[in-house]
């Protein structure tokens, strides 16, 4: 009768509290744990990169802490499903499980709140620290194109349309305006075109209807006029411009989601669509941070999940390598939808939220077998 009161009345606050504080506390140690190993990975491949040139070691290290975001924001889920099964692990290895289980709490009872931990530090990353890693890696980005890479060639994106700088053969540089794309075969119009010579002054403007990327080859600029500082403006039906840009080396410097905040996404992707340019990845980026809630959720019923089935049948290691099987399977899934949706082969939507829901149900469906047979 004890026990069915205190079931009718659910699981203590406190009780609540300390499964939380548990499952954020180990949770927490995990990442930290993964966060060192990448930076150790990057610290050494920054230094294999680096070779001869004359790179201060403290300079090496800070890069290489500029550089966690780009994957420390995509191991979040591993951090959930590891901190998870080892938090409910050990609270079955000293039987607190079954203390909770003889009291007449319900799997699901103590399942609750690790969701609700994993739920609210989804909407941390998200909120906060996907910001403050976009700022910090865009940083490294800009550091690694100027010390490592050489390389000089920047994409933004404006109300105006598009921005572009590259550095010619000759080391001047030039910056390309563009009001529009027509993303299938590169042709744009409303062309303005300024060159510098390296040290900066400037050379002369290039004004065309229209413009067209010749992959790696060179600009083209249709009934062009050029305008010197010292010359009167001239007419030429075609102008040449030089460049080793292709469309996907320009994708991949403003379609980089891990450089751009949470917040900016959607007045960014609003920006590059009017432009005319794909704007998939950043959709999806976007879509899959909206789903990654209901995903941390899923991951941390899949913990309490495999963490009951260890203490109704035993084989702790069996079990907890099933669950990290089955976790790593639907990250997995996760990524090849990803490439899928890329692609153009399924919906964002669907590319997004399907991870997380197979998640949900997964975890639901273990957990109903296990309390209910």
């Amino acid at each position: 009768m004890r026990n069915e009161a205190r079931a009718r009345r659910g699981m203590p606050f406190t009780i609540s509290a300390y499964i939380a504080r548990q499952y954020t506390v180990i949770f927490s140690g995990v990442l930290m744990g993964l966060l060192g190993l990448i930076y150790v990975f990057e610290v050494v491949e920054l230094l294999r990169r680096s070779g001869n040139k004359p790179i201060a070691l403290a300079e090496i290290l800070l890069m290489g802490f500029f550089k966690i975001p780009e994957v420390g924001m995509r191991i979040f889920p591993f951090a959930i499903l590891f901190g998870g099964l080892i938090c409910f692990w050990r609270m079955a290895r000293n039987h607190e499980l079954v203390v909770l289980r003889a009291s007449g709490i319900s799997a699901w009872e103590f399942a609750l709140p690790a969701m609700f931990a994993a739920f609210l530090i989804a909407i941390l990353k998200i909120t906060v620290l996907s910001p403050a890693g976009a700022f910090v890696f865009s940083r490294y980005q800009d550091w690694d194109n100027r010390v490592l890479s050489n390389k000089a060639n920047t994409v933004a994106f404006t109300d105006s349309g598009l921005w572009l700088r590259q550095v010619n053969d000759d080391n001047t540089q030039a910056v390309i305006h563009a009001k529009s794309i027509n993303n299938a075969d590169w042709t744009m119009s409303d062309v303005m075109v300024l060159l510098f010579s390296p040290d900066g002054s400037f050379l002369r403007r290039i004004d065309a209807p229209t413009g067209h990327l010749v992959t790696g080859r060179k600009w083209d600029f249709q009934n062009a006029t050029l305008a010197q500082s010292d010359a009167m403006p001239q007419h030429q039906d075609n102008v040449t411009l030089f460049t080793h840009l292709t469309p996907v080396k320009i994708e991949e410097q403003y379609a980089k989601p891990d450089a751009v905040s949470f917040w900016a996404l959607p007045k960014l992707i609003n920006t590059i669509h009017r432009t005319g340019l794909a704007v998939t990845a950043l959709e999806l980026h976007y879509a899959s941070l909206l789903a990654e809630p209901l995903l941390f959720m899923g991951v941390a019923l899949l913990s309490v999940a495999f963490a009951l089935r260890h203490q109704r049948a035993g084989g702790a290691v069996r079990l907890i390598i099933i669950g990290l099987l089955v976790g790593f399977t639907l990250f997995i899934l996760r990524d090849s939808m990803r490439a899928l949706a890329n692609t153009n082969i399924v919906p964002i939507a669907l590319a997004a939220w399907t991870p997380a829901l197979l998640a949900v149900m997964i975890g639901a469906s273990i957990l109903l077998y296990s309390e209910d047979g």
